[in-house]
């Protein structure tokens, strides 16, 4: 029997055996290696079920093979490491990373459901694509040279939110001479110092919470602090506190549309203290980035729809005036500016060929409007 210590070092975050030796202690592994080869966005493994892969947007059975608790059990005891371990008999939810040598690295999430233990695990490549090879617009790429503000990257759960952040940390990493700090929960994508000095930090291992992660990080200094996501009021607070403060400032966040980010930001606090928020968040707001992933027509795979919102004097103005509901409007029209929305970047999409109408349908509930 291998040393589970020797198998998997949670400390760096990698594993120290091929995959091949790995299915020798569990074969619940040959099932991560299938995922990352079929280029899979998920793979489920779960207590009275077989496991599936999810493959742009379609199920995919893996095995008949129907597991079990003690099965699954048994495997999420071998790859959690011991203060994990505590939380998940405790009966929460548990997030972490891991690094299969030569295969992937994978996200993820350990939850019950009425049935049992449950597995959704994301396969995560090694290589950090760049921002123009995720499909991303000139605009976005240039905000990477900014030295200070907010910059959001909104969207749904598995729009590739990490993803776009990656690139975009490692796109100032290979250009720029900063400190740049993150917090995340787990690490998803480990970034090699180039020309940046990087810390990475994980909640639950390397500090607390992403509150008590970015009130340390004004202490550390940072010059960039990424916060893999803003979740809860004092998050958002020191986030904007810190970008008022002279740092650059990325962060993600779960919302459908630009204007809802801004929305969601704003009603976060209580109304005594939105009209404070609305100036910070006029004073310091760069860019939000909302992206959605649609399957494509052309070729095998997803492609990334965006919407752009930059923040100009006239937003800015719009924001501290408490009149958001106009910026969509503005953005329908800031093209000098670079601006579009998901509507504009989905039509052109379509006209390409790249795309067919029917699958941008199935986001017309992030969309404001139909097509």
């Amino acid at each position: 029997m291998l040393n589970t210590d020797v198998i998997l070092k949670y400390c760096d975050l990698s594993a120290s055996l091929l995959t091949g030796e790995l299915e020798e202690v569990n074969p619940l592994f040959s099932w991560f290696k299938e995922a990352a080869s079929q280029d899979a966005s998920d793979l489920f493994l779960s207590v009275g079920e077989s496991p599936v892969l999810r493959i742009c947007g379609n199920f995919k059975k893996l095995s008949d093979q129907v597991l079990d608790h003690q099965t699954l059990e048994g495997f999420i005891r071998f790859i959690l490491p011991e203060n994990k371990i505590r939380r998940f008999l405790e009966g929460k939810d548990v997030d972490l990373g891991l690094e299969i040598k030569n295969v992937s690295r994978f996200r993820i999430n350990i939850f019950r459901h009425h049935k049992g233990l449950s597995l959704a695990v994301r396969p995560l490549p090694f290589k950090i694509l760049s921002l123009n090879e995720l499909g991303l617009p000139e605009v976005f790429v240039r905000l990477t040279s900014m030295k200070r503000g907010l910059i959001l990257i909104t969207g749904p759960a598995g729009s590739g939110k990490t993803t776009t952040l990656a690139s975009f940390v490692n796109s100032i990493n290979q250009n720029e001479e900063r400190h740049i700090i993150t917090i995340e929960d787990p690490i998803e994508y480990l970034i090699e110092n180039e020309r940046c000095l990087i810390h990475q930090r994980e909640v639950g291992w390397h500090t607390t919470s992403f509150s008590d992660g970015l009130r340390n990080a004004l202490r550390e200094s940072p010059d960039v602090i990424v916060v893999g996501e803003l979740r809860d009021l004092e998050s958002i607070s020191l986030a904007l506190r810190a970008a008022e403060t002279g740092h650059l400032v990325l962060g993600t966040l779960h919302s459908g549309t630009a204007v809802q980010a801004l929305t969601r930001l704003i009603d976060a606090f209580d109304s005594t203290r939105q009209e404070q928020v609305k100036v910070q968040l006029a004073q310091s707001l760069q860019c939000v980035c909302s992206q959605i992933l649609i399957k494509r027509k052309d070729k095998p795979g997803m492609i990334l729809a965006t919407e752009i919102l930059i923040g100009t004097l006239a937003i800015s103005n719009l924001i501290r005036q408490n009149r958001i509901h106009e910026i969509r409007g503005y953005m329908e029209t800031g093209q000098a500016e670079k601006m579009h929305t998901f509507k504009q970047s989905i039509t052109q999409l379509i006209g390409s060929g790249m795309i067919e109408k029917e699958q941008a349908t199935d986001v017309k509930d992030i969309l404001d409007s139909k097509l």
